[in-house]
């Protein structure tokens, strides 16, 4: 896609399966699993079975409406539930036709379901082979991820459009941050320290989080990382949000069997075969000396190529794009819509009056929920009036 085309959030339904066919892989799994155990029921929205981070939201006449957001305000959850609620918004805003009125719940954490025999229906951003109930969303930091130094995914892909070397002047190492203390990813992070350290090949360093000095001396930027010619990933507690990110690297990406899903991995491919766009290795990287040394010959450079242009082409070219992000934000609300069973009420139940601070204005009826204007202001479903905005400035 040309670059003006891929910040196209505005595409017909029509230009989305045309220019990203291959995207909705993970809503077509989600409507067939909800077309054989039933429609979806409204008691399936309540969310008081988390204790935190989960938010119930309504489209309504392509207008974004917060109904509950229930524990999204601390400095955690409150950066991801809002970059969430931006993407929805612009997704939902841009659209040149009609969208259904839906009515859902997304969750920010980053395991949706509490445990292993949990079946709760929400939006994640991640999810394990068995975990059906499940319907896969864009992550926050496809918005932005400023605490560590993301202030945009456009601005990403525009300043390596621009900057970015070519793969064989990059650096010839492999290179990975992070800490080892990663629950599900912890093994294969151990092994990746293990087998390159030492290593002529080796960026990889391991930082220590609560060390500000070794932090501030070992971190690293997105664009840093597309600097080198190889990159690492490992999953974290569960998935992890640099993939994307690393995937817009025009390098080659080595990476174990990754166990959680997000909603792109189906288009990745291990090879072998002329549509290889990364290197598997072991769930260990037991094999990546191996590896790297036969991928460092200068016989593998034409394979590398391929296999980053292939990458190039498929993820930071097409479907990571900010215009595949805003089709995909679409193609959910309406694949959730064909298996919803039931109406969203906008009205709460029941004749109220509502009078505006002025006294000059009466309603005979009260919408469910809050507009997304007036949330991303208040971050409050009810407020007094006249309303005080919530300040995050420090």
């Amino acid at each position: 896609m040309q670059a003006t085309q891929s910040r196209n959030y505005g595409l017909s339904e029509q230009d989305c399966q045309a220019y990203f066919p291959d995207l909705y892989k993970e809503i077509d799994r989600a409507v067939e699993y909800r077309n054989a155990v039933g429609k979806i029921t409204l008691d399936e929205l309540d969310v008081s079975w988390r204790a935190d981070g989960v938010l119930r939201g309504m489209i309504h006449d392509n207008q974004l409406y917060i109904i509950d957001a229930h524990g999204v305000c601390d400095h955690n959850h409150r950066p991801r539930t809002m970059a969430t609620l931006h993407a929805i918004n612009r997704a939902v805003t841009a659209s040149v036709e009609p969208l259904p009125d839906i009515e859902f719940t997304f969750v920010d954490h980053d395991t949706a379901l509490l445990d292993d025999d949990d079946n709760h229906t929400t939006w994640a951003y991640s999810r394990l082979a068995n975990q059906e109930s499940l319907w896969l969303m864009p992550d926050f930091g496809f918005w932005a991820w400023p605490e560590y130094g993301m202030r945009s995914y456009s601005e990403l892909q525009a300043n390596l459009d621009e900057t970015e070397e070519h793969l064989l002047d990059k650096a010839p190492q492999i290179v990975w941050r992070g800490g080892t203390k990663a629950g599900f990813g912890g093994h294969a992070r151990e092994g990746l320290l293990k087998h390159s350290t030492g290593q002529s090949w080796s960026a990889v360093e391991m930082i220590d989080w609560a060390n500000r000095t070794d932090v501030s001396h070992k971190l690293i930027t997105m664009a840093e990382h597309c600097g080198y010619m190889f990159a690492a990933h490992t999953e974290g507690d569960t998935y992890s949000g640099r993939l994307k990110y690393l995937l817009n690297c025009h390098s080659v990406l080595l990476s174990h069997e990754l166990h959680w899903i997000e909603h792109f991995h189906h288009l990745l491919d291990p090879g072998p075969g002329p549509g290889q766009n990364y290197v598997r290795v072991e769930p260990d990287f037991a094999d990546l000396p191996e590896k790297m040394e036969s991928l460092l010959l200068p016989s593998s450079r034409e394979m590398i190529e391929a296999i980053t242009d292939n990458a190039r082409g498929t993820f930071r070219n097409r479907y990571l794009t900010p215009a595949a992000e805003a089709c995909y934000w679409r193609a959910l609300a309406r694949g959730w819509a064909r298996v919803q069973g039931f109406e969203p009420q906008v009205w709460e139940d029941g004749e109220q009056v509502q009078v505006d601070y002025r006294g000059g204005m009466l309603f005979k009826k009260k919408r469910r929920g809050v507009p997304f204007e007036a949330y991303v202001i208040t971050e409050a479903v009810e407020w007094e009036v006249p309303a005080v905005g919530r300040s995050s400035c420090r």
